[in-house]
């Protein structure tokens, strides 16, 4: 019997040698291992701006006479506020364009907002997309011609609805929905600098 308790003794301290080495192997392959530190990604509650635009375009030439129209997209902590679907949010956009005679009188002036499309559009593209822009698009004998659009307030991406916008000889606008292949090279605004927030 003392011998089998001699014998369990000396396998039984094998055994914990064997393990105790073995765990030093599994701790040695391990110490290269580099995990990075979770970092907790904090939600942006930052309300974004578009930055501020003025356009002039000086020599419209329109019914006999020369024109001028300036487009001015702002905004202000009143408007309300588009959320996209990553939960940023941005506020939404007015655009003023008043549109002068040759002798510096007021033909045309109006306010333009997100609303003056919305009946384009349907509820979800509303809440999350802002007034992007309203870009002077030439003239016809009853008409003059700008291309607006209510898309993405995120200048990486590209995506908008751009509308026709027309201002008649009587000074009433008149909206319809452009056709997306007939804007090769369509800018919102000529503005290098415009970032988005």
């Amino acid at each position: 019997m003392k011998k089998y308790l001699a014998l369990a003794a000396v396998f039984a301290f094998s055994g914990l040698f064997i393990a105790c080495e073995k765990k030093k192997e599994t701790s040695k392959q391990h110490s290269n291992i580099i995990v990075k530190p979770r970092v907790k990604v904090e939600p942006d509650t930052i309300v974004h701006k578009m930055n501020e635009i003025d356009v002039t375009t000086d020599t419209i030439k329109w019914m006999g006479s020369t024109y001028k129209a300036r487009v001015h997209r702002y905004t202000n902590d009143s408007l309300s506020i588009a959320t996209d679907e990553t939960g940023k949010q941005y506020r939404n956009n007015l655009i003023k364009m008043v549109i002068t005679r040759k002798d510096g009188s007021v033909f045309f002036e109006k306010v333009f907002s997100k609303a003056t499309f919305e009946s384009f559009l349907d509820e979800d593209y509303l809440k999350q997309n802002v007034l992007l822009g309203l870009v002077f698009n030439g003239t016809d004998s009853d008409n003059l011609h700008f291309l607006g659009s209510v898309g993405r307030p995120d200048i990486l991406t590209e995506e908008f609805v751009p509308f026709n916008v027309y201002i008649t000889k009587m000074g009433e606008v008149r909206v319809e929905k452009a056709n997306l292949e007939n804007l090769d090279g369509y800018k919102v605004f000529e503005d290098e600098n415009d970032e988005g927030v």
